[in-house]
């Protein structure tokens, strides 16, 4: 039988060029080479690569993160080329990517969200500060709009850290998030594969003791995470798998998506949001949950691809 081939692109002029290496090395090593030829398209800081490869594969498996490949810029490059490629459509990457889109969608499908609010890098420190003690107070978390592996996001205390939090967040996107900050909160991960028939995992936790999950965390220096969270009862579980679906098909995702949530020690449960190019190195949760739950690495990779030929 003739083998897919398939393009791993991987690189790209975002944020995230370093973690797109570390995922597209993955996946590399451990895919299916009696199924699938594999072709190397990586794009570099610029923005450049050989377009050329693309007009001789099968699927494009899409190893890259962040801003102009993970918000649909890419998806509608490739779309307008007639090239298939792994993970979700346009328009679900476009809403994914835009946190405060995505947030409308989740409350639209009755899905519990975390207070915030939207402000731009330019408005003035006192007003935005004066907008978050109205609405929430202190803590309260600042990040970029449009990013993704914790880029870029700080937990701020008082007013007298806002100036620098804005700036940090202001240096990725102009728009930025503010979200009121969860206490003593428990993070947990769900992995959702599929497209009219969905798998959902177990959810996995990371162990980040109310801690921001920073893009040091995940990648360089990582807090411990579990794809067997304890004292979770069945019915929080049940609630959960239940949230992740839901956001999944509010924000029309396809093939695969990590979603991440909120457990608070009051039993309260938030989506916080959905991941639809997630991380895909041997510490992601992403692949850990689903091989949890018998999925192992290099099946899920033929997974995702049989997905996207769909």
């Amino acid at each position: 039988m003739k083998k897919i081939k398939v393009g791993v692109v991987y690189g790209g002029d975002s944020p995230e060029h370093e973690v797109s290496k570390m995922t597209a090395e993955s996946i590399l090593e451990n895919i299916d080479h009696d199924k699938f030829d594999v072709v190397e398209i990586f794009i570099d800081e610029h923005g450049k690569f050989d377009e050329e490869l693309l007009k001789n594969i099968d699927i494009a498996f899409l190893a890259v993160h962040g801003e102009n490949y993970e918000d649909g810029k890419f998806q509608r490059y490739l779309d307008n080329l007639g090239v298939r490629y792994t993970g979700s459509g346009a328009r679900s990457s476009e809403i994914n990517m835009d946190k405060d889109l995505q947030k409308r969608r989740f409350k639209k499908a009755g899905i519990n969200v975390v207070k915030h609010f939207v402000v731009s890098a330019d408005d003035k420190i006192d007003d935005t500060a004066q907008k978050i003690e109205n609405e929430f107070g202190y803590p309260c978390i600042i990040k970029p709009i449009n990013t993704g592996s914790s880029l870029g996001i700080t937990k701020i205390n008082d007013r007298g850290e806002l100036p620098l939090a804005i700036r940090k967040a202001g240096e990725i996107n102009e728009k930025i998030i503010i979200e009121k900050a969860i206490e003593n909160h428990r993070e947990l991960e769900v992995s959702v594969l599929g497209n009219s028939d969905l798998i959902i995992s177990n959810p996995g936790e990371v162990l980040a003791d109310g801690e921001v999950y920073s893009y040091e965390a995940k990648y360089l220096k990582p807090f411990e995470t579990t794809t067997e969270p304890e004292n979770l009862p069945f019915y929080v579980v049940d609630k959960i798998k239940e949230y992740s679906k839901k956001a999944f098909r509010a924000t029309r995702c396809r093939g695969y998506a990590r979603v991440d949530l909120f457990l608070t020690k009051d039993g309260d449960l938030y989506v916080n949001e959905i991941n639809t190019l997630p991380g895909f190195t041997y510490i992601s949760m992403f692949p850990k949950a689903l091989g949890a739950v018998g999925i192992a690495y290099k099946d899920l990779i033929t997974k995702i691809i049989e997905l996207g030929m769909e």
